[in-house]
């Protein structure tokens, strides 16, 4: 069991570091002149906005990432502890400690896919699991069919916000 904890923590380590020293997209190439032309190859908007978003700023991750499993659950429709009603829609998750309305980045270690979630919810009440995604967040991961995903979980701030630590 140390054994499996420790190729964890490396491979969170490992994603993580690659997301920090990743290259910056090129520009487009384009030879449309009718202004600026998205060629990335999926633009993805979140719950909590895209990641240099003009209204929050830029976003940084803050505190300490968790490393544990995660599982989704389809209570769709029902209140969620924020009061908000879980959706479909909007890429959610349930923590025990983080706070309401914060986000965070969940990547899973399966497949490196990542989304960033709006924390909405408290739990997961099942043992041995950290987060419990909205579907939504459990189709950006690519994790609906296995259920449950090994993943890691960044909590994120607005660089504009004061820093509060996390966990």
């Amino acid at each position: 069991m140390q054994m499996r904890r420790t190729i964890g923590i490396s491979l969170a380590c490992l994603v993580t570091s690659a997301c920090a020293i990743a290259e910056a997209p090129e520009e487009s190439k384009s030879h449309y002149t009718g202004g600026a032309v998205d060629t990335s190859e999926e633009h993805v908007t979140d719950a909590c906005g895209s990641i240099s978003d003009p209204c929050c700023g830029p976003v940084r991750v803050v505190g300490s990432s968790q490393v544990g499993r995660a599982a989704w659950y389809n209570h769709v429709g029902n209140q969620t502890a924020s009061g908000e009603i879980l959706d479909t829609v909007s890429a959610t998750a349930a923590h025990r400690s983080l706070p309401l309305a914060s986000c965070a980045k969940v990547t899973n270690l399966d497949n490196g896919r990542s989304v960033v979630v709006k924390i909405n919810d408290r739990g997961p009440n099942t043992r041995g699991r950290i987060l419990d995604l909205s579907p939504r967040a459990a189709d950006a991961l690519d994790m609906k069919r296995a259920g449950v995903a090994a993943v890691v979980v960044e909590p994120l701030v607005s660089q504009r916000a004061p820093t509060v630590a996390m966990f």
